[in-house]
């Protein structure tokens, strides 16, 4: 598993793997909507609406605005995948399929990241994930859970630092997450969900 994998050729290839795919049983798999009239899915995210067209797989918003390729992506294989129900039980990245392998990577480029925006002020999270349609989970000292994908929540938590300890904090996914994704996916979504949190903050 290569962090980061070649998004060019990834997103060519879950393109071509919609195209096989049948419209009515993702949709129904996925909790997204099928528009048969208009050739499209229509996938509620973080507080926003995406349009991927079938048999195509192009990505796009309503009002037009560029797509992340790396959350085309991520999109695309939330679609293909097998799907399974939530489980209500939250695993860390290292208890993924091979995540022990890259729990440093994983930390570098996601958790540390969130712990350098918010861990100081972690009330902070709270504004930031409400932005993106997430809700107050009570873990930590701040904690949010968001739903990139609605059979997929996500759940960011900081513990403020102290005189003895320096601020801390995780990235939690449902325990159904092997399901729907492959590993080194939750690896780009941690690290993508992070960067949308501290845009919020600048801005």
């Amino acid at each position: 598993m290569a962090l980061p994998y070649n998004l060019s050729v990834t997103l060519d290839r879950a393109r071509a793997g919609l195209d096989q795919a049948n419209p009515e049983a993702i949709a129904e798999l996925k909790k997204v909507t099928w528009e048969p009239e208009k050739g499209r899915f229509s996938l509620p995210s973080l507080n926003d609406v995406y349009y991927i067209t079938y048999p195509a797989g192009k990505v796009s918003t309503l009002p037009g605005e560029p797509v992340d390729p790396r959350f085309q992506v991520l999109i695309l294989h939330y679609l293909l995948g097998p799907g399974s129900s939530l489980r209500g039980q939250w695993i860390s990245f290292k208890e993924l399929p091979g995540g022990l392998i890259y729990q440093q990577p994983f930390y570098g480029r996601a958790v540390l990241p969130l712990i350098r925006t918010f861990g100081l002020r972690p009330a902070n999270l709270l504004p930031a994930g409400a932005a993106l349609g997430g809700k107050q989970v009570d873990q930590g000292d701040a904690a949010i859970e968001v739903n990139p994908f609605p059979q997929l929540p996500v759940r960011l938590v900081i513990w403020a630092g102290d005189e003895e300890f320096p601020p801390g904090g995780t990235i939690l996914f449902d325990a159904s997450a092997p399901d729907m994704l492959a590993t080194e996916d939750f690896a780009v979504l941690a690290e993508y969900l992070v960067k949308r949190l501290k845009d919020l903050v600048r801005e």
